[in-house]
Parts: structure tokens; C-alpha cells; sequence
């Protein structure tokens, strides 16, 4: 087994805990492992330690300790690289994340055993574009949701499906989602849970004010094109979740799949249904 990176999530308080019991399990099986600098002050010893962006550039994968949030950040910082994750939950749900904490040992012989697959999952880009000019573009590992921002004013949103108008609609906002974030924001606004290994783009309205919008799923090869029509200027384009960017009214928002691919890896006893029936089962969080 080559080099191995250590992320965890400083606020959770199982973290401290989770990551010295991994940090003392590769030492006594004489791996290399790196962290990165605020995950290196959570340890009792002396370790190898990079810049959270640096990290990738010195290790040939790395385990992550948190939820799906601490996840989806790595996977999104890294997705330029070939470096794959695997997420040890620390989190509620953890839809991400591979190993519980209640088989962390388990979990990490089977990873050092090879006995583990690398999924390549879909992933998003987005484009705000103004006055016919890219100002920015994102990448997005779950989703990519526009949204009306603190104001209780509906926005409408013209959506079209490469060029072919779909619907206008009026509410808070917009879900465009790939399998992977089928699980997310998209499916707490009544989207479907879509399997990972079917790439396809997901679209579910936000609390729309109208009887009849429903989610509708494009394919893999079309784009999806938003113009926007709001009374206010403080409409917002989130990614995962975590970023968010300034949208104006006139502004045209186009998502489409990205080239590049999230490189999850999967322990052998991995099963998607299993994690779902799991998950959604649990009743506290």
C-alpha cells in the first residue's frame, strides 16, 4: 500500500478520537501516511503534514473523517487529480462514506487487503454567464441549486433542455443534481433517488407554486439552461451546499456533465440499496 492522506473534520468531536486510533493502526502496520495541517493538530505525535490543496500531491489516496460535507469538499478539491476517497462517517447520514465507526479496523484491513473498488462518479459544471460572457464556472460533485436567497419573494426560472423549453418555474429555486446528490437537497424537495452508476442530470424544483411541477431526469449528453426572472437581486447559484455565488436577475445559469469524474472507493461489501435501506432508516439526527 502506498501513501496515505488523513482529512478529518476538526469540529466533530468523534474526530480526535477516530483519527489517532487509524494514525496508531498504520504505524503498527509500518504504512506512510500525511495529514493536513489543521487535521495534524488533532493528533498526539509528531506526523508528516501538507496544506489541505497540497496534500494530493503527496500521497496516493486519502481517507477522510466526517460526513458527507467534509467529504464532498475533498472530493471537489481533488477531482482534478487521480488520488481516490474513502470516507470513514463521522456524520448522520453519510451517504459518501464507507466505513462506520464501529468497523474502522475492519474496514481499513480490507483497504490495505486490495479489497476494494474505485468508482468513478459523475460530476457537474455549472456556468454563470452575463451579458453573453462566462464570469465564473463551478464543479460540482452533488448539486447545483439556484435559489431566491433571504427574501420570501418567489423568482420563476425559464428552464430549458439543450435549447427545447421545458417549463417555467415559479417558487424558491432550482435543483439540477447528478445520481450522486440524488440523495441530497433534491431528494429533501421530492426529487428520486437515482443509482450512482446511472449518469444522468436531475431536475426538482424547490417548493414550486404550482400544482403540477414534478422532478424531470435528462440524460447524461444534454444541457440544462436557466434564465432568471426575479424582482430582487439576491438570487444565489450554491454548489454541494458549501459555495455559493451572486446571481442577477438578467444572468443565464447552464449545467452541464463535467469531464471530469469523483474517484470514490469502495470496500467489497459495498451495496448502494444496502446503504440506502440503512440510511433513510435511521431515526436520529
Amino acid at each position: 500500500m502506498q501513501k496515505i492522506g488523513l482529512i478529518a473534520n476538526t469540529e466533530k468531536s468523534q474526530s480526535v478520537e477516530k483519527l489517532n486510533q487509524v494514525c496508531d493502526w498504520l504505524e503498527m502496520h509500518n504504512y506512510e501516511f500525511c495529514l493536513d495541517e489543521n487535521t495534524a493538530e488533532l493528533v498526539d505525535r509528531q506526523v508528516n503534514y501538507k496544506f489541505y490543496n497540497s496534500l494530493v500531491e503527496e500521497v496516493d489516496l486519502i481517507i477522510v473523517f466526517g460526513g458527507d460535507g467534509t467529504f464532498l469538499k475533498a472530493a471537489r478539491t481533488f477531482v482534478t487529480s487521480d488520488v481516490p476517497i474513502l470516507g470513514i462517517n463521522l456524520g448522520q447520514l453519510g451517504f459518501l462514506t464507507d466505513i462506520e465507526v464501529d468497523r474502522l479496523e475492519e474496514g481499513l484491513e480490507k483497504l490495505m487487503a486490495g479489497d476494494y473498488t474505485i468508482e468513478e462518479r459523475m460530476t457537474l459544471e455549472g456556468r454563470i454567464i452575463r451579458e453573453e460572457e462566462v464570469i465564473n464556472r463551478v464543479i460540482a460533485i452533488n448539486d447545483l441549486v439556484i435559489t431566491k436567497g433571504p427574501f420570501s419573494r418567489i423568482i420563476k426560472l425559464d428552464t430549458f433542455v439543450d435549447d427545447e423549453y421545458l417549463a417555467t418555474y415559479p417558487g424558491d429555486g432550482l435543483i439540477v443534481a447528478c445520481p450522486t446528490g440524488s440523495t441530497a437537497y433534491s431528494l429533501s424537495a421530492g426529487g428520486p433517488i437515482v443509482n450512482p452508476k446511472l449518469n444522468s442530470l436531475i431536475i426538482t424544483p424547490i417548493c414550486p407554486h404550482t400544482l403540477h411541477s414534478r422532478s424531470i431526469i435528462a440524460t447524461e449528453d444534454e444541457e440544462i439552461r436557466v434564465e432568471i426572472d426575479a424582482d430582487h437581486s439576491d438570487v444565489m447559484l450554491t454548489v454541494d451546499g458549501q459555495d455559493s455565488f451572486s446571481v442577477k436577475p438578467s444572468d443565464t445559469i447552464k449545467i452541464k456533465k463535467s469531464d471530469l469524474k469523483a474517484k470514490l472507493i469502495k470496500l467489497d461489501d459495498y451495496n448502494f440499496y444496502n446503504i440506502l435501506r440503512n440510511r433513510l432508516q435511521r431515526s436520529q439526527f
